[in-house]
């Protein structure tokens, strides 16, 4: 790849990290967002175990759960002066 298409190709990740940012931010850091972040934090076990005892597929389940709470964690302190490494 040329530098003159490397460089188009860093801003266009750069834009598009920014934009994904930014929509996590609008989306979870309004009153309604910052309530349904609350939730789905409870819901999807950010902050407790998802061990199950008594079923393997229980506890699957609920790692899979607890992803999407940390994907989300991840977008809304995501720090854009790290920019995009290609």
């Amino acid at each position: 790849m040329d530098e003159e298409k490397k460089a188009i190709s860093r801003q266009e990740l750069q834009e598009a990290l920014e934009q994904r940012v930014s929509d996590f931010k609008h989306a979870f850091e309004s009153g309604p967002g910052k309530r349904v972040y609350k939730y789905l934090s409870q819901f999807c076990f950010e902050n407790q175990s998802t061990f199950d005892a008594s079923s393997q597929s229980t506890c699957n389940f609920n790692e899979g759960s607890r992803f999407v709470i940390l994907e989300i964690r991840k977008w809304l302190n995501y720090d854009l002066s790290k920019g995009v490494k290609l």
